[in-house]
């Protein structure tokens, strides 16, 4: 390692979503009404638990033999329970089950009887039902879920503590969730086409408030390419009891995707206000796990404000501090519709990286090694860096600029784990301007999938200031200019460490012959000192397409600890769709179980109980007023017609369609126009439907504008039409005037390739 030893690796994480036709009959045959009309519809399995209208009732032993059969007959009579019916509970003496009269209330009839001298006790018979288990095959590492104190096969396997969990099994005799109950998932967008999520998320809300590479947004583009925002939503609501993967803490449930941060797994507070408040127009429970340090909370309470009947569920933040001492956004929006959330181990010890607030952080919930989905990320391409076997070894295939005579330039090193890397230790030289070397990485590729990024781990040496640089840089078939991947461009220090390095390199979808090097520069001349840089396990890595039973993954965090907790608020309005946001929280905070690892750490100094929260809400009463919904989006004016025909025709192997847009707005010189072509996909029925992107263009367009706008097609689409002559297609348009958005409008046509 020539001048120093490396001191290790050292993980950087930054933490700153149908029914069959029937048949026509004979014109011969009798009239039949369908079977399937006959058939009382029940919303979920749930409807199907029998009524209890029952009193257990056990009677005072002092009352005397020859009186208890008229005393007990007297007794029932004047509470509203009938006599005649009575039966006794076998194994308590004196202990009987009552019915109670037609009308009268099974709840009030125990009350009065309790309130009896000669009455033991009095209480309401209730529906019990087993535990509820669901198929999913990897539901035993889910200890957060039910916790016996099972071995979790995490990448470091550990043993956690019986008892400590969400009680979810028991929750699921009541409910297991509802697809009626709207959840915002406000994070790094998901993966639409995973196996395991797909019926659980709605995908006509979604929206993306994270600016693309050229600094403009595409609403649409609200995909994963992080891993966070999939694996929060797997949390809440990965489908249960479907022989795949994992459960959420919803079998059942309605995910809208609002995609806030980039594939780092970054954004700004700005996009992170917008998403909670257009997330809090569409759902009833909004999860943000998403924050940051303080800055202002201004932005971020307007936008919870705005929909009181939202409930906010935040993440506290990983950095092992106290929010009443350093404050964090949003968790720290004085609200009463928000619900801070900390994380706990499988042991129910404050988990070692877990923010806390004995007044701003209000519950804790498991957050350590929580499994759940996650995109299917390919290797593209990760070149070898291994000897030439001469002396000094340089890396064997790789092209340096300039050629360096043998002892300066890009060398191969080892650290003592056995990790290769390449190692340039240059001083720039006198006089001005650049001095820069390149070393390029063997071979072409042609990647696979979208949202490539390269991943690498460097360790640096550069000075303080800011005149020495690195960058990754790539150039493709037919381009012969080297461009620099965007946020690749580093310039520090590292401290002796290797640390995560990465460059966004979605421009190379789609091409072939990709090449990458990596850039140094320096500016020369005297007091510069030398530079150091050192680079190993360079890959590219892009999303793919989900395999068959999707693919899942361990993270820890109090992102994996709020979601936990806003499927909870998504069971009990599965329950009980009135309850307001406030009633939500105050179900949670009031039921969890105290625990003296959280004692002065949390607001209520407990975890979350679901089931617990579940029996604290009342079910819904027919005649009970529905609670306020959430605050519809405010409509928005109409700029744009679509004027496409039936069918847009496109020649064989073609990459592009025409969607055909009229710009109806007079009063601007442009219109600022997103253009995307979609394919709705139902596999089984309505609810498992999906949204698969066809393609997406932003243009803008003079005023007055009535034209076609060419999308380029995805991959995915060319391989679609390559199969199909005819895909139903929607095509979707939405602008903006100024920063404000204006109404989408869609049109159903069908891409024939002929």
């Amino acid at each position: 390692m020539n001048r120093r030893a490396r001191r290790g690796l050292v993980a950087v994480i930054a933490i700153s979503a149908s029914a069959a036709a029937v048949p026509a009959a004979s014109v011969a045959a009798p009239a039949v009404e369908p079977l399937a009309d006959q058939v009382v519809a029940l919303a979920t399995p749930d409807g199907l638990r029998p009524v209890v209208t029952d009193v257990l009732v056990r009677f005072d032993p002092g009352t005397p033999a020859r009186n208890r059969a008229r005393v007990r007959s007297r007794v029932l009579d004047a509470a509203g329970a009938e006599p005649r019916e009575a039966r006794r509970v076998v194994g308590l003496p004196g202990a009987w089950r009552v019915p109670v009269d037609e009308g009268a209330s099974p709840a009030a009839v125990a009350r009065r009887l309790d309130a009896r001298a000669d009455v033991q006790w009095a209480v309401r018979d209730v529906p019990v039902a087993g535990q509820v288990l669901p198929n999913d095959p990897l539901f035993p590492n889910l200890w957060g879920l039910r916790n016996t104190g099972q071995q979790v096969p995490a990448p470091t396997p550990f043993t956690g503590l019986a008892g400590v969990d969400l009680g979810a099994v028991g929750a699921w005799a009541t409910t297991r969730g509802s697809a009626d109950v709207p959840v915002a998932v406000v994070d790094s967008g998901t993966v639409m086409d995973h196996p395991d999520l797909v019926a659980n998320l709605r995908t006509a809300n979604d929206r993306n408030f994270v600016p693309a590479v050229n600094g403009e947004v595409d609403p649409t583009a609200v995909e994963d390419t992080n891993q966070h925002g999939t694996h929060v939503a797997g949390t809440i609501g990965a489908v249960g009891n479907n022989g795949l993967g994992v459960t959420g803490a919803n079998w059942t449930v309605g995910m809208t995707t609002v995609r806030v941060l980039d594939f780092r797994n970054q954004g700004s507070s700005g996009a992170a206000a917008e998403g909670m408040a257009y997330a809090g127009a569409r759902a009833r429970v909004v999860n943000v796990s998403v924050g940051g340090p303080i800055g202002s909370l201004q932005a971020s309470t307007d936008a919870i404000k705005a929909h009181p009947n939202t409930l906010f569920v935040i993440a506290a933040g990983n950095e092992t501090n106290d929010n009443d001492q350093s404050p964090r956004n949003p968790c720290n929006v004085p609200l009463p519709n928000v619900l801070c959330v900390a994380a706990i181990d499988a042991t129910g010890a404050l988990a070692d990286f877990s923010n806390f607030g004995a007044t701003s952080v209000d519950v804790a919930a498991p957050g350590v090694d929580i499994q759940s989905t996650v995109p299917n990320f390919g290797t593209a391409f990760e070149p070898a860096i291994t000897s030439d076997g001469q002396s000094p070894p340089r890396p064997a295939g790789w092209t340096q600029t300039p050629t360096e005579t043998p002892t300066t330039g890009w060398t191969w090193q080892q650290t003592g784990g056995g990790i290769s890397y390449v190692d340039l230790e240059e001083a720039p030289g006198a006089g001005s301007g650049l001095q820069q070397w390149t070393i390029e990485a063997p071979g072409a590729f042609t990647p696979v999938g979208s949202a490539c990024r390269m991943e690498a781990i460097v360790a640096l040496d550069l000075n303080p200031a800011k005149t020495q640089a690195m960058g990754l840089q790539y150039a493709v078939s037919g381009d012969p200019e080297w461009h620099l991947a965007p946020g690749s461009a580093v310039s520090r220090d590292t401290d002796q460490n290797f640390v995560g390095w990465d460059g966004d390199l979605s421009a190379i979808e789609g091409e072939s012959g990709v090449r990458l090097r990596v850039l140094v520069q320096s500016e020369k001349g005297a007091g510069i000192g030398p530079l150091n840089v050192s680079v190993a396990r360079m890959a590219v890595k892009c999303v793919v397409p989900q395999a068959a039973g999707g693919n899942y993954g361990f993270s820890s965090g109090t992102s994996m600890a709020a979601p936990q907790v806003a499927g909870v608020a998504a069971l009990l309005l599965a329950k009980n769709p009135n309850l307001t946001a406030v009633q939500m929280k105050q179900a949670i905070m009031s039921t969890t179980v105290p625990m003296a690892s959280l004692t002065g750490k949390v607001v209520t100094g407990g975890r979350v109980d679901v089931n617990a929260a579940l029996a604290a809400v009342p079910t819904p009463s027919t005649s009970s007023t529905p609670a306020t919904p959430a605050t519809p989006a405010t409509p928005m004016a109409r700029a744009l017609a679509l004027r496409a025909g039936r069918t847009i025709t496109l020649r064989p192997g073609a990459t592009r369609a025409a969607g055909p847009v009229t710009c109806e707005d007079t009063g601007t010189a442009t219109c600022a126009v997103t253009v995307a072509l979609r394919m709705r996909v139902a596999p089984r029925r309505i609810e498992g439907s999906r949204w698969v992107a066809l393609g997406t263009r932003r243009a803008t367009l003079p005023a007055g504008w009535r034209g076609s706008v060419s999308v380029p097609l995805t991959r995915q689409a060319r391989a679609i039409l390559a199969r199909h002559p005819r895909v139903r297609t929607t095509v979707i348009a939405a602008s903006q005037k100024g920063a404000a958005p204006r109404e989408s409008v869609r049109q159903q046509t069908t891409l024939v390739r002929r």
